[in-house]
């Protein structure tokens, strides 16, 4: 049923691109809006509303920033590290998954780029897949291993999404009891994460279905081979059963990726939490208290319909912390500098290491085509022209 091992390398990789295109490592398995449409009427009208925000909270945001400059040099230096541990943890993430051919530096340009394009484009998570998938294959990434670093990074970093929430509202249940709402909450987190396990769970054992997405698949592919010729004769569909299989073997041990992950995305309340205590906050608020506020808001702004939840997530989380105790000018400062380095940051990084990239791309390029002389393709020879060939001299 299954095609050989040359065609697997030569014809999934379409295949690949297209199931997994929607897929980054913070949409998978997170609700979506129905359609391009209502997302995009949504972003606008959460845009239009931020900059009416904005106008009339001038004077706030101004007192805010005037609170950032005068922010010590010791706490500088440890909000950078922290935001450089951030990037170097989800590149090793993805290094860990991708394997052998790519290294901690492109595993964080592939990471980095695909969240420049997901979080600074609207609706950009089908682009950031592609310029991921291209720098892949430019380091010698097999489809099947990119599809398998997508769905499993994505899968990890949905229930990371939903455990930390999780783990801070039992943290914070410790020091008070629950309440009508506490318990919703929990409810809602525990059905979704058992929810996900028995999905997963049935995806990955199941013959049927990868049976049926193998015949779906070769249906689709044929249909197009009739009206594109060139692709008639590959089996992009032989790439479902390799990414199946390793999966399954990721999903027997999932514990040292999930803890990863759970790692780097505790890495953004940490930024908070150090810009909150630089800024002068303390007793007010609790280490539990906060680490609640701000993953029940992050889990909110997970439904935002804006790039990012820019808009969103700042006003949710600022409101979240006036909620808590904090003051209004030092609550916006500190998510001021929180979003600072982990959306902007991001977005200005993955840019430049997509220019670099493409420039050692070019270069790399030239290089080949001057060592293979006049030949376009570099896998056909250069032949020399008979002397007597060429020019006809009179």
């Amino acid at each position: 049923m299954f095609a050989s091992p040359a065609t697997r390398e030569t014809g999934c990789g379409s295949t690949v691109k297209n199931v997994v295109r929607a897929v980054d490592d913070n949409s998978v398995g997170a609700p979506s809006a129905s359609s391009p449409l209502i997302r995009t009427s949504a972003a606008t009208a959460v845009g239009l509303a931020l900059v009416v925000a904005v106008w009339f909270q001038r004077e706030t945001i101004g007192s805010a920033l005037t609170e950032i400059r005068g922010l010590s040099a010791l706490a500088v230096v440890a909000l950078l590290a922290l935001t450089v541990y951030e990037r170097w943890s989800r590149g090793d993430i993805i290094r860990r998954l991708l394997g052998e051919p790519v290294g901690i530096g492109r595993a964080v340009t592939i990471h980095d780029v695909g969240t420049a394009a997901s979080k600074g484009v609207p609706l950009g998570g089908a682009l950031g897949t592609a310029l991921r998938w291209s720098i892949s294959r430019n380091s010698g990434v097999r489809p099947p291993t990119f599809a398998t670093m997508l769905i499993a990074y994505g899968v990890a970093a949905t229930f990371a999404t939903w455990l930390l929430p999780l783990f801070a509202l039992l943290l914070d249940l410790t020091q008070r009891p629950a309440d009508t709402t506490d318990v919703l909450l929990l409810g809602v987190i525990g059905a979704v994460l058992a929810g996900s396990v028995v999905f997963w769970t049935v995806v990955l054992r199941s013959d049927r279905l990868e049976t049926w997405t193998v015949g779906r698949t070769r249906k689709v592919w044929e249909m197009l081979a009739r009206r594109v010729p060139a692709l008639d004769g590959q089996d992009p569909a032989a790439g479902v059963a390799d990414v199946r299989r390793d999966l399954r073997q990721a999903g027997r041990r999932p514990w040292g990726l999930l803890a990863r992950t759970l790692l780097a995305q505790a890495c953004g309340a940490m930024i908070l939490l150090v810009a909150l205590r630089a800024l002068g906050v303390g007793s007010e608020l609790g280490v539990t208290e906060f680490f609640r506020v701000f993953f029940l808001a992050h889990l909110a702004g997970t439904f935002a319909p804006t790039p990012g939840g820019v808009g969103v997530v700042e006003a949710g989380t600022t409101g979240a912390l006036m909620a808590a105790g904090v003051e209004t000018t030092t609550a916006l400062a500190a998510v001021i500098i929180y979003r600072f380095l982990t959306y902007v940051v991001p977005i200005v990084f993955g840019a430049l290491l997509y220019l670099w990239w493409r420039v050692r791309s070019v270069r790399t390029a030239s290089a080949t085509l001057n060592d293979h002389g006049t030949s376009f393709d570099t896998a056909i020879p250069d032949i020399p022209c008979p002397s007597h060939q060429g020019v006809r001299h009179h």
